[in-house]
């Protein structure tokens, strides 16, 4: 190149119009908050969207029936409409839902046959004493949800104290700490469920009293091994430098951060607790009859499926959905709150 094209005047230089220096330097995009992210990629997650809409539903039915399904209403019997099908109003064609049962490789009108009034219809059947099964199913679903709700409670309250307190102070307290949790976890709940009947009777108390005893190790360790990272992080630092105190530094700047590992570790535990709860009560040595669960339902109804299968049918499917619905949902929120995860 020659040195006389090197040489540059003023002339050769035009300026730039008015605000396009700065026009350069706009971000392509609205500044969003963690909780708009975090909203904005879990909407993303189809899955887990029904997920949520199917399980806030279920919640309403369950707890919203409360005035009109109580224990006095499920133990009535009416030997008059024993092991009636299921009858749906319009849906006449379709065999299972209309009244009909196969006797005989046919379909018979088990309605018509025990006399029930054409007004009078079950749209899950009932079971060998004439009682609703819907009306029990819905039961045993609030049963199980209330389950749900206390191990999340003793997730989020225990789990997440000792996980903190053991991860901050390190050193021996951390070394006891984690003792305990490990001689608690090397006892299996089914262990601790028998243990509690030595003292209680069967029902919802004993299986609370194991999930409060045994639940939250989980979710204790992982708040643990998360604190012990955070508390190396700057801001802990310059905080504890300014003179905050550690229970100050743990609810400002800890329990924020630890926010999605406790949130998605509390939509596993949940859907676990169901199934220990229906186990148990499915087994025998949990709810007993004659108050229901979705557990007691499936141990009913197994005992007649070869003929009526629709007993164990209608509670296997409310207890498939419940914890589908609660792993995908799970499963979203992991994916929305570290999406570093993802494949």
């Amino acid at each position: 190149m020659d040195e006389k094209d090197l040489n540059l005047t003023p002339e050769d230089f035009e300026p730039l119009p008015e605000g396009a220096a700065q026009d350069n330097e706009k971000i392509s995009g609205p500044s969003l908050s963690f909780g708009q992210n975090v909203w904005l990629r879990f909407k993303q997650r189809k899955a887990a969207v029904i997920s949520a809409v199917v399980i806030i539903l279920m919640v309403l039915v369950a707890f919203g029936s409360t005035p009109f399904i109580n224990k006095s209403t499920l133990v009535r019997s009416h030997p008059e409409y024993a092991n009636l099908p299921a009858k749906v109003p319009g849906l006449d064609a379709i065999n299972g839902l209309n009244g009909k049962i196969k006797q005989n490789g046919q379909w018979v009108d088990a309605y018509a046959q025990n006399n029930v009034p054409k007004d009078k219809y079950f749209i899950a059947g009932t079971d060998y004493l004439g009682r609703s099964l819907a009306q029990r199913i819905i039961y045993g679903t609030k049963v199980s949800l209330i389950v749900a709700l206390v191990a999340a409670f003793f997730d989020l309250t225990l789990g997440v104290f000792y996980g903190i307190v053991s991860g901050w102070k390190g050193g021996g307290v951390d070394n006891v700490l984690q003792r305990i949790i490990e001689i608690i976890s090397s006892v299996p709940n089914l262990i601790i469920v028998v243990l509690m009947l030595v003292v209680l009777h069967p029902g919802i108390t004993s299986i609370i009293l194991a999930i409060a005893i045994s639940s939250w190790t989980t979710m204790a360790r992982q708040v643990r091994a998360e604190t012990l990272s955070l508390k190396n992080e700057e801001y802990v630092l310059a905080a504890r430098s300014l003179g905050e105190s550690g229970w100050k530094i743990a609810w400002k700047h800890l329990v924020p951060n630890l926010s999605s590992i406790i949130i998605i570790q509390t939509m596993y535990t949940i859907p676990s607790a169901i199934f220990f709860e229906a186990f148990l009560s499915f087994i025998g040595i949990g709810i007993t009859a004659p108050e229901t669960s979705l557990g007691v339902l499936l141990n009913e109804g197994q005992k007649n499926f070869q003929f009526l299968p629709y007993q164990m049918w209608y509670p296997a499917i409310v207890l498939c959905i419940l914890m589908i619905a609660f792993n995908l949902l799970g499963d979203g929120l992991r994916d929305a709150f570290d999406p570093r995860g993802q494949k």
